[in-house]
């Protein structure tokens, strides 16, 4: 397959992999959409959209109709397999080995920037997609200037999951892709790309490994505004960045009480729907369509993913939360930065600023948390000028 010869001997090894899900696994997910009952007409679920209060009943009953008879789950099977995959292990600073999933787009060129792109919650690495299908349509294998690996993170649809005896955080995620561009012949350097909890690994990324060289996001979260900026008299004040945050009390269900979000909505494909589901909808500029979201819903359930995806919330509200305090550290990495105003928490540059070494920045009129799902050419551009800038300084 073109784009899938990796440029040097990988000291890891590589098994080429392909998503096939068995027609069982497709028979039992109708069965239990076709049997699992909608609840009765409430106020607040006829009267959602307009009052924001979630998701609708109306929505829901028209998305499990065509979940039923519309979409085409071979289809999306297809797309996704388009593009090169592989499975990989590596090994953590303990020595225990874990199984990485990644997609990637490996250039013929010896020159090309090693790139890796991180996907955060409710994703997967086919958020990147799009972007993925950009590129190919942009640049030929001989030509492309970049080496780009998109994993699914430890705990998400083929990577391992979170080691069942002990805590595992995005320093753990982190320290396993340095390992994993290492592996792949990235030891002399590379660029990382993430937004959400992608962010998170990203940020971790630049902190503490020198093989990356410089970091792009397009999600960063403050709590209160901090110091420095004109906002930080007014901790909990004003900002509209602010007063969106409050809306979303997801996560604290998720650093809280993982054990039973996990255990919910891994048992009914209808419940995962409503709570994915709505993250879609809300959380984008424009609403994806309905066989984007259902892909991202299927392979959660086809993979047992959503138990095992939310571990890292818990170190950003939960009980663990003090143990990531590096997040407030400086960030010395040379650092870009998109701007979405439709992101969830649509954090101002000049935040951004007073905690990164910020050497690129660039502001959008639309957009939204899923930036590679929904704008991947602005995104690509944005990362492509981005390296431009940084990358011959930093990789000297």
């Amino acid at each position: 397959m073109p784009y899938s010869t990796p440029p040097f001997s990988p000291t890891i090894s590589l098994e080429p992999f392909t998503l096939s899900i068995p027609d069982n696994d497709l028979d039992e997910l109708k069965t239990l959409i076709r049997l699992s009952r909608l609840p009765k007409k409430t106020y607040e679920n006829t009267h959602a959209e307009e009052k924001g209060f979630g998701v609708g009943r109306e929505w829901l009953e028209g998305t499990k109709k065509y979940w039923l008879e519309g979409y085409d789950w071979r289809k999306q099977e297809s797309r996704i397999n388009s593009q090169p995959a592989f499975i990989t292990t590596v090994t953590n600073s303990d020595g225990l080995e874990y199984k990485i999933h990644f997609a990637a787009l490996f250039s013929k060129r010896k020159d090309a920037i090693p790139i890796i792109l991180s996907h955060g919650w409710p994703g997967a690495f086919i958020e990147f997609l799009g972007l993925m299908e950009v590129v190919r349509s942009k640049y030929s294998e001989e030509e492309l200037p970049y080496h780009l690996i998109f994993p699914s993170t430890p705990g998400y649809l083929f990577s391992s999951p979170p080691p069942l005896d002990r805590e595992f955080s995005v320093r753990d995620v982190a320290y396993l892709y340095d390992q994993l561009m290492k592996g792949l012949g990235f030891g002399d350097g590379y660029m990382a790309q993430g937004g959400d909890v992608g962010s998170h690994i990203t940020n971790e990324l630049g902190r503490s490994h020198n093989t990356c060289k410089a970091i792009h996001l397009n999600m960063r979260v403050f709590q209160s505004p901090p110091e420095g900026t004109p906002e930080s008299s007014q901790p909990w004040g004003i900002p509209e960045f602010l007063t969106r945050m409050q809306k979303f009390g997801y996560n604290l269900e998720h650093a809280t009480r993982p054990s039973t979000i996990g255990l919910v909505l891994g048992s009914n494909p209808i419940s995962l729907l409503c709570w994915i589901g709505e993250k879609f909808v809300e959380w984008s500029d424009e609403t994806p369509p309905l066989d984007t979201i259902l892909t991202f819903i299927s392979l959660y359930w086809f993979c047992d993913t959503f138990p095992s995806s939310i571990f890292s919330y818990r170190y950003g509200f939960g009980s663990q939360r003090h143990v990531q305090s590096a997040e407030k550290e400086y960030q010395n990495t040379p650092t870009g930065y998109s701007y979405f105003p439709k992101e969830i928490v649509p954090t101002p540059v000049h935040f951004v600023k007073t905690a990164h070494n910020l050497v690129w920045s660039r502001e959008h009129k639309a957009g939204g948390h899923f930036a590679a799902l929904e704008v991947p050419e602005t995104l690509l551009d944005d990362v492509e000028d981005f390296v431009k800038q940084v990358w011959p300084e930093v990789s000297k």
